[in-house]
């Protein structure tokens, strides 16, 4: 949880940070930054992208193939492109199966609103198994390396309204404000690809209604062929 301005309490949520390998499920130790950075400058690839694809909400309704959330899609990958290029790494490409398995789970998250205080956003109360059994057979059941040697996946989330349901605020979370690993992950020089689910709209019941609400999935991974 975090504070805001305002008195009460938002809910981006980012937790259950989990490496899933073919041979079973890990889970990392990760060391909090000790200090912020500054955030990087979008990818020079997103040269022409859009301000509304870093500073506007995905809309609640993806559209047609999705193309209504494209925005925010390129939004996210420009920022953790930047910041992976900032290090020297290479950049994540997309991943179909990583995608599939994110909008899943952002679809279950925005229909049943279990996020919230003390609830694991990574663990859908309806499904049996921890959020790391959950998370691999999301992962796995999208089909993500299926035939290869070895692979492993994580997932991140976010969830925050007036005016912090944007693309902007949940990399700048994830890198700059959390103390969870995040921005470890993103920044994890054996990850080779992503898979992006933005929507409008809030997982948490307390952002119900709430202004330009934002929610995010995003499933990290690497294949070993």
């Amino acid at each position: 949880m975090r504070n805001h301005r305002t008195p009460r309490t938002r809910t981006p949520y980012t937790r259950a940070v989990t490496s899933v390998a073919a041979a079973g499920v890990l889970i990392v130790p990760l060391v909090p930054m000790a200090t912020a950075v500054a955030m990087a400058q979008p990818w020079p690839h997103c040269a022409d992208a859009s301000p509304d694809s870093y500073d506007k909400p995905p809309p609640a309704d993806p559209g047609r193939f999705g193309y209504g959330v494209l925005p925010a899609i390129e939004g996210i990958t420009c920022l953790i492109n930047a910041e992976r290029q900032r290090l020297g790494l290479r950049p994540l490409s997309q991943s179909a199966e990583l995608r599939n398995a994110a909008n899943k789970h952002v679809t279950a998250a925005l229909a049943q609103k279990w996020w919230g205080p003390g609830k694991n956003p990574h663990q859908n109360p309806r499904v049996a198994g921890s959020a790391e059994q959950q998370i691999a057979a999301r992962i796995k059941d999208a089909g993500y390396c299926a035939n290869g040697r070895s692979w492993a996946g994580y997932e991140i989330a976010y969830n925050d309204w007036d005016g912090e349901g944007t693309p902007r605020a949940a990399v700048n979370w994830w890198l700059n404000i959390s103390k969870g690993g995040h921005a470890e992950i993103i920044r994890d020089p054996s990850l080779t690809e992503f898979g992006i689910a933005p929507r409008g709209g809030s997982a948490d019941p307390a952002g119900v209604g709430k202004s330009d609400a934002g929610t995010y999935v995003v499933n990290l991974g690497r294949c070993e062929k």
